[in-house]
């Protein structure tokens, strides 16, 4: 029998990272800038290894392959883990970029926007219908965020980004991101930092009619003086909710499949704010011990 997972984070130190990170989630092992945490990842960039318990030490890799059906109960015929989850730290503009929507690194994703700073903005998506011509001008310069829809976020807002869907993350943004396990990025403008384009590749996946809104309202599923819970998003890939608890209880575990957890805000007995931890399929039930705290909590339909 399995029991909930937590895995050592896996730190990358690209050029638009700060220290919101560190100082927001008490990770007293960064020194110095970070731009993303790699909070659970069966990807060769950036393999977890677990943190505690029996099996520290050993790779999600690992007992993806070797406890496959406790770890994964109904989707234990998948050939590869479904899901990367990170949390991003933009103290500068991330490129304007797309991924992939089809094949092995496919990459659609959504970010839970965690904190902001004055004037924090993303771009997703086109403001309206223009010439493919028009786009592929514009693609490589600054003049492509005339074409984008950009977003004035607030802390707690949910943001859909499937794969072909223009986007960039801008500067002052505290990110978590639940994505399919890919590390396929095509960048097409770089605000003038001097990192190599993907122009051809990102011609080739780029949806030219996307002009749908990213912003996805909340559902609330339940609410009791116990707990609610709260749909952020739903897909064919995942599903991303909010759930509040209020005082000690046993956590309403998905039947025969893993879960994943991040705690937002909250002392608890499962796992540590601002970290995640993998619940599972064959886990037995949990009770956390709480005053109040705030998870999200992400799972395959």
């Amino acid at each position: 029998m399995l029991y909930p997972l937590l895995f050592v984070p896996v730190y990358k130190d690209y050029i638009w990272g700060g220290d919101r990170i560190a100082r927001c989630f008490h990770r007293k092992e960064i020194s110095g800038k970070v731009a993303e945490s790699w909070e659970i990842s069966c990807h060769k960039d950036g393999m977890s290894v677990v943190e505690n318990g029996p099996l520290k030490g050993k790779s999600l890799e690992e007992l993806f392959e070797t406890e496959r059906e406790a770890l994964m109960g109904k989707e234990r015929g998948r050939g590869q883990f479904p899901l990367l989850l990170k949390v991003i730290d933009a103290q500068d503009n991330l490129s304007v970029q797309v991924h992939p929507h089809k094949g092995n690194e496919a990459k659609s994703e959504c970010w839970v926007i965690l904190d902001v700073e004055k004037d924090s903005v993303v771009y997703a998506g086109l403001k309206n219908h223009y010439p493919k011509e028009e786009i592929l001008e514009k693609l490589p310069s600054k003049e492509i965020l005339s074409l984008m829809r950009t977003i004035s976020v607030k802390k707690g807002e949910m943001i859909s980004i499937p794969g072909g869907r223009l986007h960039a993350i801008g500067s002052g943004n505290l990110i978590f991101e639940i994505q399919q396990t890919s590390n396929t990025t095509y960048r097409v403008y770089d605000w003038g930092r001097g990192r190599n384009l993907h122009l051809e590749e990102a011609k080739e996946v780029l949806l030219y009619d996307d002009t749908e809104d990213p912003r996805i309202s909340p559902k609330l599923i339940e609410e009791t003086p116990y707990y609610s819970q709260m749909e952020l998003i739903r897909t064919p890939l995942f599903v991303v909710e909010k759930w509040t608890l209020n005082g000690v209880q046993k956590w309403q575990k998905k039947e025969n499949q893993c879960e994943f957890l991040f705690c937002i805000e909250g002392e608890n007995s499962l796992v540590p704010v601002g970290r995640s931890c993998l619940i599972p399929a064959s886990c037995e039930p949990i009770t956390i011990e709480t005053e109040k705290c705030m998870f999200i909590r992400t799972f395959v339909p």
